[in-house]
């Protein structure tokens, strides 16, 4: 088949400038086949400057940074990605905000990066609906997502069972905080049709273990099936996912990584961007999607595509 070589730029907004927001501003300006068209962050010591000063790319862009969304509705777009620094509750009506602009979304927020509690998924339930009603997609990460991604599920496609897995993190102080753990272990379970009914957590300060060690026990029908870990390891420069099945058949996988935790987060963001704009309207978590994947221009949507499908003009 053959590929297309005329693609239109993708048209990225930027919401929040915050270390991450300036990673993510940074990953866009070097791919091909996105571009920023605007930028907004309410810190005063953003706010006023053009984003290439903000964000460190060594340019100029002749896009300044806006310190409120007043202008949303005149910018032609397809994608915001929402870098939040303030609260949930802040950054839930940014993220309604935007939804209520025609704008897709791309945005870290743990508090919807996981399949709804069913006695607690008002939030959940109103962004989905928001999203629908505005024929926009939401993709919502956990910063989790970047450190542990989808690669234990991708492993189990070559399994006809699965008895018990394991997935464990290891790597210096930076990848060790700011995990949902045992809210990724749950989404896990949940995609891999176990219904846990025990799901305990262990930590230094009170599991016995040796600190900087996270660990996430999860059963079924009294028998443990998922153990998730992260151990802090001050001694290592790199970081390394193992994956461990048991099953037909059984399998063992390390993957080993330099990179940052703030810079894979990012990147993922990133990435996020085709399976955003070529889903159906409504919020998603990175379990709903098809797996998440590096791209070039080519991988974007191309020229040909119905316009409507991608612009967001108001």
């Amino acid at each position: 088949m053959e590929q297309p070589t005329d693609v239109q730029d993708v048209r990225v907004v930027h919401f929040g400038l915050g270390p991450l927001g300036v990673a993510i501003a940074r990953v866009v300006a070097s791919r091909d086949g996105l571009v920023s068209v605007a930028a907004y962050d309410p810190a005063v010591a953003r706010a006023g400057r053009d984003l290439g000063e903000v964000a460190g790319l060594g340019a100029t862009t002749d896009i300044i940074v806006e310190s409120v969304a007043d202008s949303l509705r005149d910018v032609e777009a397809d994608v915001v990605i929402l870098a939040p620094d303030g609260d949930l509750d802040a950054t839930a009506t940014d993220l309604e905000l935007l939804l209520e602009a025609g704008l897709n979304v791309v945005t870290i927020l743990p508090a919807l990066a996981y399949p709804p509690d069913d006695e607690d998924d008002d939030l959940a339930v109103s962004i989905d609906t928001l999203a629908r009603e505005a024929e926009v997609t939401a993709l919502a990460l956990d910063p989790s997502d970047a450190l542990l991604g989808t690669v234990p599920l991708s492993l189990t496609s070559i399994c006809s069972r699965v008895d018990h897995l394991v997935v464990r993190r290891r790597g210096p102080a930076s990848t060790g905080g700011r995990l949902s753990l045992g809210d990724w272990a749950q989404s896990l379970a949940q995609s891999l049709g176990w219904p846990l009914d025990d799901l305990d957590e262990f930590e230094a300060e009170y599991g016995g273990l040796a600190g900087g060690h996270h660990r996430v026990e999860g059963s079924v029908d009294g028998r443990e099936v998922l153990v998730v870990e992260t151990i802090v390891d001050a001694a290592q420069t790199t970081s390394t996912l193992e994956v461990e099945i048991e099953g037909t058949p059984s399998l063992r996988m390390t993957v080993s990584t330099d990179g940052d935790a703030d810079q894979a987060l990012a990147t993922l963001a990133v990435n996020a961007i085709p399976a955003v704009l070529t889903n159906d309207p409504g919020l998603y978590a990175l379990s709903d999607l098809p797996p998440i994947h590096y791209w070039t221009s080519l991988g974007l949507m191309p020229a040909g595509e119905d316009d409507d499908d991608l612009d967001s003009d108001l």
